[in-house]
């Protein structure tokens, strides 16, 4: 409740602010040197003083999941090649991953801004963005794009139909684009292996199997310790206070609320459905894991970041994920090791086989230019440049060619120099090796070659190759995709899907029995969900 009022006074205090601004026009600047103003097709219009063409843009880029960028380090050699490019001076601004959402919060109601801020792929659905955009604190793109062919050629059209927000044709942001497809599980491979159970590579569990290795994973020593330290299951609590969907997938359930088409043609939302009892089944399995102590017991307690902390700690014997970004082989030191599991099957599901139950947008964040900013021709600029084939070559290769890698004529990556940097870095006590800004920036969504890691051999990349078309094939497209029903800002329809989260969680800790969730469905209809349903299908329906 805390987060839930001060999301809705920031809001209010950004209406009150902003009240007044033009929905698209930038915020004039008063005091000293006059600077450009842009219009929408992204020219410059020179004021009276023109700006000197030799001297560099600034521009502060606010980014998630990048913890630091060593002067030196392998990233700020990258930062240096994009601002000599492009005539850039970058400042990289770098909150802490735990809380990014809270500062992001701050951020908004800052009257200086960063040039460009990175927001996490629910946002987009977030009343805050949303009212930040009609009030005037972001371009929108939608005139200012065509120019810029990379941008245009490698980010899949589902990315920019997700930030068409007001369904306009008005887009609020450039899409971090990656594939869409269906994620699965990373198991300890060390861990079977000293439990001495037997697992094939890119099988599927049954329901009862999955339960029984997250009880051997917590109560067997797994890890051989002799101590009591290990949970079956990696879970963490969202910024909306559900739990993160590693388990409700397997029951076709994900986040927000998403709109599939089934095999007769009928649209649902599988979690607020009346038809069918996914969500009932998914309450009843977490339950009986909850009850078990076989999940992380603090789930509701921690996020995303402090969950991967304690699974570096080695806390977990299964996580969610994607089997690109999952490391091969063990772990130096840990002995840590995954094998990939593509998901969970349950006995005489009608609908078949495990399926992904999100949203799947294709974007993984995105960034939005502040209305503040000077030079949003400049930004795209540089997101152009970055996604161009010159540079792709570093973002596919996750670090920078002739400094990180080598690759010669026919392909092949050599990554010598980035072993013995990072040696280096472990005598003198530095990390000059860091290149997650160059991971972490942006994708090509036709890029799958970004996730298969060039140091591994043409076996091994294959291997993973197989295991990523899997998760394509798998995928279950969502429908509706950013589309949101004005009930949602109804105060009646927020607070009471609020309170069915708070109810839910009494559900799956066992204060309340499951049954519970019939009597909370049907609050949430009258509260409003009737209404958003009706529309929700008529939008879909008129897409088609």
């Amino acid at each position: 409740m805390k987060r839930i009022v001060a999301l809705f006074l920031a809001t209010v205090m950004i209406m009150t602010a902003l009240s007044g601004c033009g929905n698209t026009k930038p915020a004039e600047t008063t005091g000293g040197t006059q600077t450009p103003v842009v219009d929408q097709s992204g020219e410059s219009k020179e004021s009276d003083a023109t700006q000197d063409s030799d001297e560099p843009v600034k521009l502060k880029i606010m980014l998630h999941n990048v913890s630091a960028v060593p002067e030196g380090s392998i990233a700020d050699q990258w930062s240096t090649i994009l601002e000599e490019k492009l005539n850039l001076e970058i400042e990289w601004i770098l909150p802490p991953a735990s809380g990014y959402e809270e500062n992001l919060q701050i951020t908004l109601l800052n009257e200086d801004k960063p040039d460009v801020i990175c927001f996490p792929t629910n946002w987009v659905y977030q009343t805050s963005f949303q009212d930040a955009c009609e009030s005037g604190m972001f371009y929108d793109l939608s005139d200012m794009l065509g120019k810029y062919e990379n941008i245009m050629a490698h980010t899949a059209q589902m990315s920019w139909d997700s930030l068409d927000i007001f369904k306009d044709g008005r887009i609020w942001g450039v899409p971090r684009s990656s594939p869409a497809r269906a994620d699965g599980l990373w198991l300890r491979q060390d861990w079977l292996n000293n439990l001495g159970i037997e697992y094939t590579e890119g099988e599927f569990l049954t329901l009862d199997e999955f339960y029984d290795l997250m009880y051997a994973f917590t109560y067997n020593d797994p890890d051989q310790n002799g101590v009591d330290d290990t949970s079956g299951l990696m879970l963490f609590s969202e910024e909306s206070g559900l739990l993160f969907p590693t388990i409700a997938r397997i029951f076709h359930i994900g986040d927000g609320f998403p709109w599939y088409e089934m095999e007769d043609g009928t649209l649902v939302d599988l979690k607020y459905s009346k038809e069918y009892d996914y969500y009932k089944q998914y309450l009843t399995f977490i339950n009986k894991c909850w009850e078990a102590g076989i999940v992380e017991p603090d789930a509701f307690a921690i996020d995303y970041a402090v969950a991967l902390e304690r699974d570096d700690q080695g806390r977990y014997g299964i996580r969610h994920g994607y089997p690109g970004n999952m490391p091969i082989g063990p772990e130096e030191g840990s002995g840590k090791e995954y094998v990939y599991c593509p998901g969970v099957v349950i006995d005489g599901d009608p609908i078949g086989t495990y399926t992904y139950g999100t949203t799947s947008t294709g974007v993984w964040y995105y960034y939005a230019i502040s209305s503040t900013c000077e030079h949003p021709e400049k930004v795209l600029e540089l997101f152009d440049y970055v996604l161009s084939d010159e540079q792709w070559v570093n973002l596919n290769g996750k670090s920078l060619i002739n400094v990180g890698f080598t690759k010669d004529a026919e392909g092949n990556y050599d990554y010598s120099m980035t072993e013995q940097i990072a040696e280096k870095d472990k005598e003198n006590g530095t990390n000059l090796a860091t290149t997650s800004l160059i991971n972490m920036f942006l994708r090509r969504s036709d890029g799958v070659e970004f996730f298969i890691d060039k140091s591994l051999t043409p076996e091994q990349q294959k291997h993973i190759a197989d295991l990523i078309q899997e998760t394509f094939d798998l995928h279950w497209e969502a429908k509706g995709i950013g589309y949101a029903p004005k009930i949602v800002t109804d105060p009646v329809f927020i607070e009471y899907k609020n309170y069915m989260i708070q109810e839910e969680a009494k559900i799956i800790t066992g204060d309340k029995p499951v049954e519970y969730w019939d009597e909370l469905l049907d609050g949430f209809y009258k509260a409003g969900y009737d209404k958003y349903k009706e529309d929700m299908i008529a939008y879909i329906e008129s897409t088609k």
